[in-house]
């Protein structure tokens, strides 16, 4: 598809690459080139007070605690004292062993 470039610079979107990409108006993109070709990735703003959870350190914890939750090593307690008592080991969780 032929595209003519704008006076500063601009291209415009195919509305049928727009469509099967998942792009809209006022979405954010990544343009950065490979190989001398134009690359156009879609990106999302993380707001900075989130950023956190995609740091590979989060992210490993939480592929753990998914395995956990899979395996059941999980267990119910009846109010937040409770829980903080097994956080401070006053009481053993069910999945600990000696």
């Amino acid at each position: 598809m032929l595209k003519k470039i704008g006076v500063n610079g601009q291209i415009t979107i195919p509305k049928e690459f727009m469509k099967k990409l998942g792009l809209h108006h006022d979405d954010l993109i990544d343009v950065h080139m490979e190989n001398n070709k134009l690359i156009v990735e879609q990106r999302m703003a993380i707001p900075k007070d989130q950023a956190y959870f995609f740091t590979p350190e989060w992210q490993k914890d939480e592929k753990e605690a998914e395995e956990d939750i899979k395996a059941g090593r999980v267990t119910k307690t009846k109010d937040l004292n409770e829980l903080f008592d097994i956080l401070d080991r006053k009481k053993k969780a069910p999945w600990d062993e000696d």
